[in-house]
């Protein structure tokens, strides 16, 4: 029996990374899961190497898709026994070159997103379950050109206290992940040329307490930890996943 038989677990920004690592581990332990991403060809390739996983294409900047992501898994499941809101983007700027249409892209993803996905998943989330919310250790530290980036994951930080306090009544669980520089396609998504990523992670990995990048798994252990029943005394908390980055 796995930590997750018998449940049912809804993952936003599940197609790649950290979101279809947790994805794979919660299946792999008896879970169903509906994955969502505004990419559907990256849908269809996650549903491909897990066959049994639930996909929506749903574009979590826009409030209105929190809406009908509920819609669907209460259709799948009639309720849901944890939500890892992990959808998120990682742009930025330096002063002068900020816009309206960064400051809202960013915005409008990494804390509109989990606002209104927990306001809108919460009334079918089970009493006693567990909400899940993709922070940052970039808002613990001041970083080039990502004071933008970096306050949104702060307004993640005080949103999973807020919302802890509200549904601990119904013993739902709020916590944060704070992942520092994790092997993902996230250079790659950015643009940057193969070369250029290659120096900056190995910059980046150097400059790192233990010496390395860390992998989508190692967060993903960490996240379906919190998203289980292990985690029953938890809530309001912020996890690092980042090899000491943020604290040493």
């Amino acid at each position: 029996m796995g930590r997750f038989s018998g449940k049912s677990v809804v993952i936003t920004g599940g197609s790649s990374g950290i979101g279809l690592a947790a994805a794979r581990r919660i299946v792999e332990e008896g879970g169903a899961v509906l994955i969502t991403g505004s990419n559907a060809a990256r849908l269809e390739s996650a549903r491909e190497q897990l066959p049994a996983l639930h996909i929506l294409v749903n574009d979590a900047s826009k409030p209105e898709a929190a809406q009908a992501l509920a819609e669907e898994a209460g259709r799948l499941f009639g309720t849901i026994d944890a939500v890892f809101l992990n959808a998120g983007v990682g742009a930025g700027a330096p002063l002068g070159h900020l816009t309206p249409d960064i400051y809202r892209q960013l915005m409008d993803i990494n804390v509109g997103g989990p606002l209104f996905g927990t306001q809108a998943l919460a009334p079918i989330v089970c009493d006693g379950g567990s909400i899940l919310i993709t922070a940052s250790i970039a808002k613990d530290k001041g970083m080039q050109a990502s004071a933008l980036y970096s306050a949104t994951k702060g307004a993640v930080r005080s949103l999973v206290r807020g919302f802890a306090r509200e549904l601990a009544p119904r013993r739902i669980r709020v916590n944060a992940l704070s992942p520092g520089p994790i092997e993902t396609d996230f250079f790659n998504r950015l643009g940057l040329p193969e070369e250029h990523a290659s120096m900056v992670t190995q910059q980046i990995a150097a400059g790192n307490p233990l010496g390395r990048m860390g992998t989508a798994e190692e967060a993903a252990a960490v996240a379906t930890f919190l998203l289980s029943d292990e985690a029953s005394y938890v809530t309001g908390s912020d996890y690092y996943v980042d090899g000491g980055d943020a604290q040493l």
